[in-house]
């Protein structure tokens, strides 16, 4: 097996993994083996010196000597033993299993992780197909033979012989039944910390997560999300001549328009790109959610909601330092899901002055950027994540790096404005600047951006809960608004996507309530939760009874109570959340090996298209 090109980050922490996996082998296996002649320890030495001399790969080295490896580590314990009628103790009770599964959660190849899980499986299928092999087995492994399961039958044996593996697992077992000799001489266990080093490490090059494989990075690598990035500030900022690194990667480098995910609000995309997966399977589906058994409106600013794991924690996990920045703190939760932050690093700009190494795994974060944190309200709170990313390069203190940003701008200025220009321009020197330090880049965006004012610049808003209870009643629905979130301030929590909870009492009223959404003159799209699940890969469990889309000018508000759009004054709304803020760029810093013309690319192919092309 050829050995993978790796970051120091990941040796360590493979070199780390081994030195715990045989501090436990060698403290366990001291101690009696089941009434052989050999300790623990000597057996799986044996067990692996007999492959070694059999000219076996180093995969199936490792596998001989960790064949047992489920009785040293510390759940062994919580395993039943196995007891014969005597009362004599014959074993641990599915320690095969228990070894495979421990292995397999280290990250080693499922090659060794089965052939660690099949060495019983071969004993049985042995027993079955070799009539001397029975006859050979010492007494204590004819006694645990029976509480493993016995022989196999012959429907065992035909779907055993399936295996691409069988005969890799059959050796074991034979080298397993062999390594019993007292007094035998062996390389001691430290000698094999090199291949169990290497066979990790080749393991743990990439993983597999929502369906796709990532392969970890072998240099500085850096997904870069651009909050609001509709399609028309990249063209109008490069026509405006203020961002000239992004043009020469759109002429240069990968570019494509992508689509995101519905609905086109932050956090629903910022998790589909960390997961590079769908609503569907990661769970979030806006910034704001009605829990319906308990009735709770939950902002979401935390990871409870989310469903699996993400590509920053997966590569957190195999010894790569990640260091996920956000504008935003109600992302922070999120982002840092799972992160080993003893080597990793997450924080927002938002807050940090307050960063600390217990809670971030980094202190002194104004020191790092220069400045301290900017206000919350401005453009400058995405400069300073780009600012703190570009500095973790320069220090060399991450490898693997998700920047997101904030809207505030493009939520008051549209393309070709002087304040668009402006971060445009300094979002394309730091992204320069990081190119210039070595590192590969794809930029992408969360959502895009549109103008939902009328002609005399007034919100074209429908304040949908205001119109329903006025036709069928007070108290008839909720409309939960999921763009809400702590920065309403420059939305006025509103956008183009809302769901809608008919209250109790109210059910047989649903399919009227949805023919009069779909006549409001805002509305492009109305669709029953199950439908509208469907449709937009989004959980049905965590739907509305029906949701509704505006067209592209238009906003949706629950009722003109909750919303206060006295901060929109001097400039028009411009917001997002529907189907016509579904396009966003997706760029790399460099070309792509190969490209499918008919693929769909979407904004969460940011971490494909930064690591695995």
């Amino acid at each position: 097996m050829a050995e993978a090109a790796v970051l120091p980050s990941v040796h360590a922490r493979a070199r780390d993994t081994i030195s715990s996996l045989f501090s436990f082998i060698d403290a366990q296996g001291q101690g009696d083996y089941i009434g052989e002649a050999v300790s623990q320890l000597e057996h799986s030495l044996q067990t692996a010196y007999l492959a070694q001399q059999a000219g076996a790969d180093d995969e199936t080295v490792l596998g001989a000597l960790l064949h047992d490896v489920g009785r040293f580590i510390p759940a062994a314990s919580e395993m039943p033993a196995m007891i014969a009628p005597d009362g004599t103790y014959v074993g641990t009770a599915s320690h095969e299993i228990l070894g495979e599964n421990y292995l397999r959660q280290l990250g080693f190849s499922e090659k060794v992780c089965q052939l660690v899980g099949s060495h019983v499986m071969a004993k049985r299928y042995l027993t079955a197909v070799d009539k001397g092999y029975h006859d050979g087995l010492s007494q204590s492994s004819k006694t645990t033979l029976k509480y493993q399961g016995g022989t196999f039958t012959p429907e065992q044996v035909k779907e055993a012989q399936k295996d691409p593996w069988l005969q890799e697992k059959l050796a074991v077992r034979r080298w397993d039944d062999q390594a019993k000799e007292a007094g035998a001489k062996t390389p001691d266990l430290k000698s094999y910390e090199p291949i169990a080093t290497k066979c990790l490490m080749n393991s743990r090059s990439q993983f597999q997560l929502h369906g796709r494989t990532y392969n970890l990075p072998t240099r500085p690598s850096v997904v870069v999300c651009v909050d609001g990035f509709d399609p028309e500030y990249l063209q109008q900022a490069i026509k405006d001549g203020v961002m000239p690194n992004l043009a020469s990667f759109v002429e240069k480098g990968f570019h494509v328009t992508a689509e995101v995910a519905m609905p086109t609000f932050t956090n629903t995309n910022n998790v589909s790109i960390i997961t590079g997966a769908e609503p569907a399977v990661h769970g979030i589906n806006g910034n704001y959610f009605l829990d319906r058994e308990t009735h709770e409106e939950i902002m979401i600013q935390d990871d409870r909601l989310l469903r699996g794991s993400t590509i920053l924690e997966q590569m957190s996990k195999r010894g790569v330092r990640v260091a996920a920045v956000t504008a935003k703190n109600k992302l922070a939760k999120i982002l840092e899901h799972g992160l080993d932050l003893n080597t990793s690093i997450c924080f927002s700009s938002e807050f940090a002055a307050s960063c600390s190494k217990a809670e971030n795994g980094i202190d002194n974060v104004e020191k790092l950027v220069g400045r301290e944190q900017p206000d919350r309200h401005s453009g400058e709170l995405s400069i300073y994540v780009l600012d703190a990313g570009v500095q973790l390069l320069k220090d060399n203190r991450a490898d693997l790096f998700y920047l997101t940003l904030s809207d505030y701008i493009q939520h008051k200025h549209a393309p070709g404005e002087k304040e668009s220009d402006e971060l445009y321009a300094a979002i394309d020197k730091r992204v320069g600047e990081l190119v210039r330090l070595g590192a590969v880049v794809a930029i992408t965006g969360d959502h895009g951006m549109s103008s939902k004012s009328l002609s005399d610049g007034k919100p074209n808003v429908l304040f949908l809960e205001d119109e329903l209870e006025s036709r069928f009643g007070k108290g008839c629905c909720r409309v939960i608004c999921p763009i809400t979130d702590p920065f309403a301030r420059h939305h006025a929590g509103l956008g183009s996507f809302v769901r809608v909870y008919v209250e109790k009492g109210h059910e047989q009223s649903i399919d009227k309530m949805i023919e009069t959404c779909g006549q409001f003159p805002q509305v492009e799209l109305v669709l029953s939760g199950p439908d509208a699940a469907k449709r937009f890969a989004m959980p049905e469990d965590r739907e509305g009874d029906f949701v509704i889309v505006t067209k592209k000018n238009a906003v949706i508000g629950a009722s003109a109570a909750e919303h206060d759009l006295s901060n929109l004054e001097g400039h028009s709304l411009r917001s997002h959340g529907g189907l016509s803020e579904l396009h966003v760029p997706l760029i790399r810093s460099e070309p792509l090996r190969s490209v499918d013309s008919k693929r769909r690319w979407r904004n969460f192919d940011a971490f494909d298209i930064v690591l695995n092309y």
